[in-house]
């Protein structure tokens, strides 16, 4: 009788730290998920404006908004195309950052954009003939860039990338 009571209560021992185990690990599979929520919530926010603002960039150095902005009366074409770089640049550092919340694809597209419009601007500008402004320049750039539309193929690839997400 005294062996049954001892196994009786090792029987209860071994259940309750069972279920002691059980309740723990679902405990700490629980936090882990709120966990996870709780970053999701505070990275989602970051992500999209990281693509908000890359979207704002490409729109900001694409030739005919650059351009626009940069363009004044007088310049030369080589004060112009050291103005239309630097924008281009400065901009681009701005957002340097924002790759870390941008997936892969999406940067190297971004960086080829920012490339592509760089060799633009420099074709044209050693394309010009002597004694050419910087409206003509303008002029010159912005039917070279009609031709090779590379901001609208990176906004395209940022804006599948961000579908994905929802």
């Amino acid at each position: 009788m005294n062996y049954t009571v001892i196994i009786v209560a090792c029987l209860a021992l071994v259940a309750v730290v069972l279920l002691a185990k059980m309740l723990t690990e679902r405990t700490l599979k629980l936090q882990a998920m709120d966990n996870g929520k709780a970053v999701k919530g505070i990275v989602l926010p970051l992500r999209l404006q990281a693509y908000e603002r890359m979207a704002l960039y490409l729109e900001r150095i694409e030739p005919t908004q650059l351009v626009m902005r940069i363009h004044a009366p007088g310049l030369t074409v080589a004060q112009e195309q050291n103005l239309l770089l630097t924008a281009i640049r400065s901009e681009f550092e701005h957002n340097l950052s924002q790759q870390i919340y941008i997936s892969n694809p999406v940067w190297k597209q971004i960086c080829n954009a920012k490339d592509d419009i760089t060799e633009i601007v420099n074709t044209v500008a050693e394309q010009m003939e002597d004694g050419a402004d910087g409206q003509q320049f303008a002029e010159a750039l912005l039917i070279a860039a009609a031709q090779k539309p590379v901001v609208d193929q990176a906004l395209e690839t940022l804006k599948a990338d961000i579908q994905k997400m929802f």
